[in-house]
């Protein structure tokens, strides 16, 4: 798709110099709203998303479970932009773009008069994004007239999540009475053709002592694994059982997005669940496999890049 860029809004950025998000760009070929800023963004790698397809609802709020590559934008208007324009220049773009709306909704229609398709479903807790301090994860810290719509490309492969609202919050001036909008954007494509069996793992500890797995899968920044993970894990409690002899570190690596630390502590608690998970899944003895995370120590690519990054967010299998 053509990269689409609007130039409807002159009036001065939110910041007076929009702020940088070192390893993070906009997505290619998708709009963006003259003189808004780039506030927070994750790349989440391969991934299920529950897509909302519905409007908010306690019981369940309706949605398509879609899978591939898993992008997260969110931005900042101009001052005295509301999120109708910003919501409508973004749909119309898409939509001139091929696109075709799944579901639409303003307001009440959302499913509550108080925003919970946003504050629950869209951007909880454990979705905030905290790339600039506080200011990406409270950007939409007390907001109304929310709008979302969900999208699919006119070839289906991708899925586009659209939600704006406007922040009333004045704790950060950076975002306060600002429109905000929050994008998911979700490309197709089968999980890499890169899965490691258990012989293969054996062949390459062998040969070289180690051997990297990017296709153990997490939760994005956390430890928790998705089911996406199951092979992978499947394979490795295979080789396991089928050498007793062989003991392993499982080393947690991370990209360098985030703090040194943070990344060292989230590398660890991973290698720690793979290692879990093994246990449980095969009956090891609990000196058969050691976790050891490294953060961003030992990238295979440059982490200036969406492809790099993903290659050093991996599991390796280290003899020992």
């Amino acid at each position: 798709m053509r990269a689409l860029f609007f130039a409807l809004c002159l009036a001065t950025p939110a910041y007076a110099q929009c702020p940088a998000l070192p390893g993070f760009t906009d997505i290619p070929g998708l709009p963006i709203y003259a003189g808004a800023c780039l506030i927070g963004a994750a790349d989440d790698g391969h991934r299920s998303y529950d897509l909302p397809t519905g409007p908010y609802a306690r019981a369940g709020t309706p949605t398509m479970l879609v899978e591939g590559t898993a992008l997260r934008r969110l931005y900042v208007s101009p001052p005295d932009t509301s999120a109708e324009d910003m919501a409508r220049n973004y749909t119309d773009a898409l939509t001139a773009a091929g696109y075709k709306t799944l579901f639409s909704c303003v307001g009440r229609d959302c499913g509550s008069p108080n925003a919970l398709l946003g504050k629950t479903v869209i951007n909880p807790t454990n979705r905030h994004l905290k790339n600039i301090r506080n200011i990406s994860g409270q950007a939409f810290g007390s907001y109304f007239d929310e709008r979302y719509t969900a999208l699919q490309s006119a070839d289906g492969t991708i899925h586009v999540g659209l939600y704006t609202a406007f922040n009333s919050n004045e704790q950060f001036p950076e975002v306060a009475n600002r429109a905000i909008t929050h994008l998911d954007v979700i490309t197709a494509a089968g999980l890499q053709a890169r899965m490691t069996n258990a012989a293969e793992m054996a062949k390459g500890i062998t040969e070289e002592g180690h051997i990297a797995l990017d296709n153990v899968y997490f939760e994005f920044g956390t430890a928790t694994l998705t089911p996406e993970a199951t092979p992978a894990l499947n394979e490795m409690a295979k080789l396991l059982t089928d050498n007793p002899g062989l003991n392993v570190y499982i080393v947690g690596h991370t990209d360098s997005v985030g703090t040194y630390e943070a990344n060292l502590t989230l590398s660890q608690a991973r290698a720690a669940a793979v290692v879990g998970d093994l246990t449980r899944r095969a009956g090891l003895g609990s000196d058969r496999a050691i976790p050891a995370g490294v953060g961003p120590l030992s990238p295979l690519a440059s982490n200036s890049t969406d492809a790099g990054r993903a290659i050093n967010r991996r599991v390796e299998l280290v003899e020992r």
